[in-house]
C-alpha cells in the first residue's frame, strides 16, 4: 500500500479551500500554532489548519518568513480556490519610539470589524493603531536599520509578508476583503539576532546556540517578548473574529 506523503495529505485537505471564505497566513510556528489552537482549527499537516470559527470557515497556513517563502507556499494552494477574506497576521517591528511590544496594528479592516476592534481595545486595555505596514525585503536587525527605514517610509511598523499577500489576494479575487492584523514584537530600540536558525526544527536550534553563543542574551529577551506578544495577538484575534460569519 503506497504511503501518502505529507504534501499529498495537505493537498487533499486544501483542495476544499474553495469552500473556505477566510484564509489566514502566519509566517512561523510561533505565530500560527497559538492562533490555530485559539480558533479551534484542526491540523491538516505541520503547516496547515482548517475549521470553523465565528460562523466562518477558515484555512490557516504557515508560510515561512519573507516574500519568497510566502509565494512558494501560496503556489501550493489548489488552483481555483478563491477566498472572500484574507488576513495577514503575526509579528511586526516598530519603527516609531511610541510603539512597544504587544501593541496591535490593523490595516484594511472593514468598518464593522474596525468598530469591534475599538471595543476590544478598550475592554482589554490595549494600544491599537490603524495604520499601513511598510514592506521590507529583509529583517531589520538593528535600531540603526529601523530608524533609517522609518525615515524613508514614515511608517509606524514593518513586516515582510503583508504587502505581497495583499497583491496575491486581490489578483485572485478583486472583491477580496484583505486585512493585516499584527502585533509589535520588537520596539525601535530592540536589537534582533543577526542570524537565526535556518528552520524551526530542534537540531537547527541546537546548532544555532552552539555556533552563536554571543546571541544567547538577545535571543532570550526576544523569546520573552514573543511569548507576551503572541498571547496578546491571539486574544485580540479570537475576540475580533468571533461571531463575524455575517460578513462577506
Amino acid at each position: 500500500m503506497p504511503v501518502m506523503s505529507d504534501f499529498s495529505r495537505v493537498s487533499k485537505k486544501e483542495e476544499t479551500s474553495r469552500f473556505f471564505p477566510t484564509l489566514i497566513c502566519a509566517a512561523t510556528s510561533w505565530e500560527a500554532f497559538p492562533i490555530a489552537q485559539a480558533l479551534h482549527l484542526k491540523a491538516a499537516s505541520s503547516d496547515s489548519f482548517f475549521g470553523k470559527f465565528g460562523g466562518r470557515s477558515i484555512l490557516l497556513i504557515k508560510t515561512g518568513m519573507g516574500e519568497a517563502a510566502l509565494k512558494k507556499r501560496l503556489s501550493q494552494l489548489p488552483e481555483g480556490g478563491v477566498f472572500s477574506r484574507v488576513i495577514s497576521t503575526g509579528f511586526c517591528g516598530a519603527l516609531k519610539p511610541e510603539l512597544s511590544t504587544g501593541d496591535i496594528i490593523c490595516d484594511g479592516l472593514p468598518e464593522v470589524l474596525s468598530a469591534k476592534a475599538e471595543i476590544i481595545k478598550n475592554s482589554l486595555g490595549l494600544k491599537v493603531y490603524f495604520s499601513p505596514l511598510a514592506h521590507a525585503e529583509e529583517a531589520l536587525y538593528s535600531p540603526k536599520l529601523k530608524k533609517s527605514f522609518a525615515d524613508k517610509t514614515g511608517a509606524l511598523v514593518v513586516d515582510m509578508e503583508s504587502s505581497p499577500l495583499k497583491f496575491w489576494a486581490k489578483e485572485k479575487n478583486p472583491d477580496c476583503e484583505f486585512a493585516s492584523i499584527r502585533v509589535v514584537l520588537d520596539s525601535l530600540e530592540d536589537s534582533l539576532p543577526a542570524q537565526t536558525p535556518q528552520n524551526e526544527k530542534t537540531l537547527s536550534f541546537i546548532w544555532y546556540f552552539i555556533s552563536q553563543p554571543r546571541s544567547w542574551a538577545n535571543f532570550g529577551k526576544l523569546y520573552l517578548k514573543q511569548r507576551r506578544a503572541s498571547k496578546i495577538l491571539v486574544d485580540f484575534l479570537r475576540r475580533l473574529l468571533d461571531d463575524s460569519g455575517d460578513l462577506k
